[in-house]
């Protein structure tokens, strides 16, 4: 391999701070692209996801006839969401992007791997690593406290059913891409009233939205028949306490999943068309049938990876999992210890 091959070129400045974590998960060194300075050699562009600011570097790519690197924030982040907090897990894709269900993905190839491949260590190891999630209660964000149904003053009668409806921020790129649009969510909360009618109906807003950093599609709904949970929760609070959940995108799909609860999907996240979600968009493509435990192999395992915010190395999925729920448990008792 010559020596630009072995070269990834970088051109934004977010991107940039995390060029210890690309040079580990790529094998390949980062370099900065800024004409009019003097522009180095490579064998590949590194843009994210799809959003419209990596158009330029998906130009580079195609400029340079060089492979493009989609990158996005793994599925365990952080503690807390924002910029401000580096994701300890990154995925990467040179065939396409997680989210977007037009075409395929390196995601959609493992999953289809995954599906087959039925090494009873790898299972066992899913089968922890869904258990362990759940016990820890880890999700994308991490900051937001559990909390029981008394203290969210929910009706202690559950045989009319509860069920959850999720938000998620207007213009994130997983819904365009997912096969929906801002309608799609008016149109899942009215089948989750006609379908559920006497079922309790919580709305969960998105973290970036309850802190005020973006807007979502159900900010401000007022209904005596909902229950807007527009305040920091654990997802995996409600989760436990629902018994069917409505998505369009959300990876809280996927996390209801792990929890056995029957998901709903609007749109077309990367976990729905295997048989595993009730599909309002069906997707003809993705014709595989894992398990709970293959797709989660291939999600958290083989797409995912994970850097040490310490050792700029990469860790486990386990050693991030421990990482997260540590780094958790200080900022609460740096919070206990101000008051």
């Amino acid at each position: 391999m010559r020596i630009e091959e072995r070269k990834i070129a970088i051109l934004s400045s977010g991107i940039w701070q995390l060029r210890d974590a690309v040079r580990e998960i790529t094998q390949m060194e980062p370099v900065r692209w800024m004409p009019p300075l003097k522009r180095p050699k490579f064998g590949c562009v590194a843009g994210w996801g799809l959003k419209h600011t990596t158009k330029r570097a998906r130009a580079l790519a195609n400029k340079r006839d060089v492979s493009f690197l989609a990158l996005e924030d793994g599925f365990i982040r952080s503690v807390f969401p924002g910029a401000d907090s580096l994701p300890i897990s990154l995925v990467s894709d040179r065939t396409g992007v997680h989210y977007d269900a037009t075409a395929s993905s390196d995601l959609e190839c493992l999953i289809e791997a995954s599906a087959s491949n039925h090494d009873p260590e790898r299972l066992k190891r899913a089968v922890r690593g869904l258990a362990l999630l759940r016990r820890k209660a880890i999700s994308k964000y991490n900051h937001a406290p559990c909390y029981t149904s008394a203290e969210l003053g929910l009706t202690r009668c559950r045989r009319r059913g509860r069920v959850l409806v999720v938000d998620q921020t207007r213009g994130d790129s997983s819904i365009k891409y997912g096969l929906a649009s801002s309608e799609t969510f008016g149109k899942m909360l009215e089948a989750a009233r006609q379908e559920n009618p006497e079922a309790e109906i919580l709305v969960k807003l998105h973290p970036e939205v309850v802190a005020g950093r973006k807007k979502g599609h159900f900010t401000g709904l007022r209904d005596p028949q909902l229950r807007l949970i527009e305040h920091d929760v654990n997802p995996w609070s409600l989760i436990e306490l629902v018994d069917k959940i409505y998505v369009v995108t959300s990876q809280l799909g996927l996390e209801g999943l792990m929890a056995k609860k029957q998901v709903v999907c609007f749109g077309v996240p990367f976990y729905a068309g295997w048989g595993l979600t009730d599909d309002r968009r069906p997707i003809a493509r993705r014709q595989a049938r894992p398990t709970i435990e293959q797709l989660f192999a291939a999600v958290y395992f083989d797409y995912s990876r994970y850097i040490s915010p310490e050792s700029k190395l990469e860790i486990s999925f386990e050693e991030a999992v421990a990482w997260i729920d540590q780094q958790r448990r200080a900022s609460r008792a740096d919070a206990r210890a101000q008051y």
